[in-house]
């Protein structure tokens, strides 16, 4: 596997690749948030429309937009509440962030899980609804009805 990556001077080698949608406003205003500590645990940030990520996860558009991702050095990709999960849980033992920790306990929970992912599924249709065009929410309910 070949990819992009730039040498940010770090010694801490990169662990991985958070896989976002750059043309989201709140995607990219998590980017900004979060930035700081999911740098500081070892993984870097990449718009899902790069050319290599385009490439690697060979997947139509609408499929790649749908959720983030998180790709491992392995090669491992995880999607959705699966990919935030994972990312908390490798984040929370090394920086202690005021969100990975808690959600890397309670995600150990029976049932909460599940209830990530619907949650995720339920907000990823709709984060474009703030900026006046919900075009994931359309996009799902055809491919639900069954039609194009």
């Amino acid at each position: 596997m070949t990819t992009e990556m730039t040498d940010t001077g770090d010694t801490q080698p990169v662990r991985g690749w958070v896989l976002y949608d750059a043309q989201c406003q709140f995607c990219t205003s998590l980017v900004r948030r979060t930035r700081a500590t999911v740098e500081a645990g070892g993984f870097q940030f990449e718009p899902l429309q790069s050319s290599w990520v385009r490439e690697r996860l060979a997947v139509r558009e609408d499929v790649l937009l749908a959720e983030m991702r998180v790709l491992s050095v392995s090669g491992g990709v995880l999607g959705g509440a699966d990919a935030l999960v994972y990312l908390a849980r490798e984040l929370g033992s090394s920086c202690g962030s005021w969100w990975a920790r808690p959600l890397a306990i309670t995600s150990r929970l029976p049932l909460v899980v599940p209830v990530l992912r619907f949650a995720y599924r339920w907000v990823a249709r709709h984060r474009y609804c703030g900026q006046g065009a919900c075009r994931v929410t359309s996009a799902g309910r055809l491919k639900k009805e069954g039609t194009r």
